[in-house]
C-alpha cells in the first residue's frame, strides 16, 4: 500500500499525486525520474504501488507508455486537488496578512453605547489584533463618511442610508417603528394633563394634542425623526416650546428626571434607559404616541464596490449576531 494512516496521510498522496502527473505529462518514466530528480526504478516503484492500491491499471506500456481511461480519470483528479490546495493556501495566506488592521465604524450616537460595546467585544475575541475605530454622528453625516472613504461600515437608520445614495448595500439589523414620550408625572400635571389618565395612557397612549404644553428637548436640524415630531406640531398649529436642542438624549436624562422637559424616544432607545437608567424612570412615565408614524429602522451599512477582506467579513457576521440576539431578548 502506498497511502499511510494518521498525521502526515495527505503530504504521502499529495508526493504520489506528483510523481503520477509527471509521467503522465512526459510520457516517459525516464524522462519523468530525471524532472524528479530520482531514479526510475524508484519511480516505477512508485506507480505500481498506486495501481495495485487503485486495484487499476493507470498505465499501458506499449505500444508507447499512455494513460488508461482510469489514468485520465486519476489525472483530472489530481489536477482538481492540486488546484483546490493552492486555493486553501492562498486563502490561509490571506487569513495571515489580515490579523492586523483596522474597521472605521460610524454609528449614531443615540446607538453607540447600545450596540458598540458588545459588538467590539464579540470581534475582538476573533481579531484581537485589529482596531476598530469609531465615529459618532447622524446617518446623514456618516453615509457622506462612507462615501468619501472616510468609515467603512455605517450602523444607521436605514431609510436616510438608502435615500441618500442608492449605492450603499444596506443589511436591515433591527425594526424599530414605535415612538414614545418621556416625562415626568410632576410636569406633565404641572402643564395641564389629568393626572388620573396617566395610568390609562401608560397602556393606550397619547396624541400630541394631549402634550402639546409639555417642554421638551428636540435635535430638529440633526435628526430626521426629531424633524417629523416638530411638523406634527405644525399640523397641530402649535410652537414646541423647545427647552434643549441637543443630539445626546443620555445626558439629558437628569432634565427629565427631574421634571424640566419630555423626551421622545425610539423603542430601542426606550429599553436600553429602562435596563440602565433605572432610577430615572423612578420620577417618569413612558407613554406610546398615537398617530405619529416613524420609521427608526437600524440598517449595517457598505459602499458596495469596497472589497470585503476577511476580519470585515467577520465583523459583519459579529454586528449581525449581536442584533439578533437583542432581537430575540426583546
Amino acid at each position: 500500500m502506498w497511502s499511510s494512516q494518521g498525521k502526515g496521510c495527505d503530504v504521502v498522496y499529495m508526493h504520489y499525486y506528483r510523481y503520477f502527473e509527471e509521467v503522465a505529462v512526459a510520457g516517459s518514466f525516464t524522462k519523468a525520474a530525471k524532472n524528479l530528480h530520482m531514479s526510475q526504478q524508484s519511480l516505477s516503484e512508485h506507480i505500481r504501488r498506486m495501481e495495485e492500491h487503485y486495484g487499476i491499471k493507470l498505465f499501458e506500456r506499449k505500444p508507447s507508455l499512455h494513460l488508461t481511461h482510469a489514468g485520465e480519470l486519476l489525472l483530472e483528479h489530481i489536477r482538481q486537488s492540486i488546484y483546490r490546495e493552492e486555493k486553501l493556501l492562498a486563502d490561509f495566506s490571506h487569513m495571515r496578512s489580515h490579523q492586523k488592521g483596522r474597521i472605521r465604524v460610524g454609528i449614531t450616537p443615540t446607538r453607540a453605547p447600545i450596540f458598540f460595546p458588545p459588538i467590539f467585544s464579540r470581534f475582538n475575541k476573533i481579531h484581537p489584533l485589529v482596531e476598530l475605530s469609531l465615529r459618532e454622528d447622524h446617518t446623514s453625516y456618516l453615509v457622506k463618511g462612507l462615501m468619501d472613504g472616510q468609515i467603512d461600515f455605517l450602523i444607521g437608520l436605514e431609510e436616510t442610508g438608502v435615500a441618500q445614495n442608492p449605492s450603499i448595500t444596506s443589511n436591515t439589523l433591527l425594526r424599530d417603528r414605535a415612538i414614545y414620550f418621556i416625562a415626568s408625572r410632576k410636569l406633565l400635571i404641572k402643564c395641564g394633563f389629568p393626572e388620573h389618565k396617566i395610568e390609562t395612557a401608560l397602556v393606550s397612549g397619547v396624541e400630541l394634542e394631549e402634550i402639546r404644553t409639555v417642554p421638551i428637548v428636540l435635535k430638529l436640524n440633526k435628526s430626521k425623526i426629531h424633524a417629523q415630531i416638530a411638523q406634527e406640531y405644525l399640523k397641530l398649529k402649535v410652537k414646541p416650546r423647545i427647552v434643549v436642542d441637543s443630539s445626546n438624549v443620555f445626558s439629558m436624562l437628569p432634565l427629565c428626571s427631574a421634571g424640566h422637559a419630555g423626551l421622545f424616544m425610539s423603542s430601542t432607545i426606550l429599553r436600553y434607559v429602562k435596563e440602565n437608567y433605572s432610577g430615572v424612570f423612578e420620577n417618569v412615565v413612558a407613554f406610546p404616541m398615537v398617530n405619529i408614524q416613524i420609521n427608526c429602522d437600524i440598517a449595517l451599512m457598505h459602499f458596495y464596490d469596497k472589497p470585503i477582506s476577511v476580519h470585515f467579513s467577520d465583523f459583519i457576521d459579529a454586528t449581525k449576531n449581536i442584533f439578533d440576539e437583542y432581537a430575540m431578548r426583546a
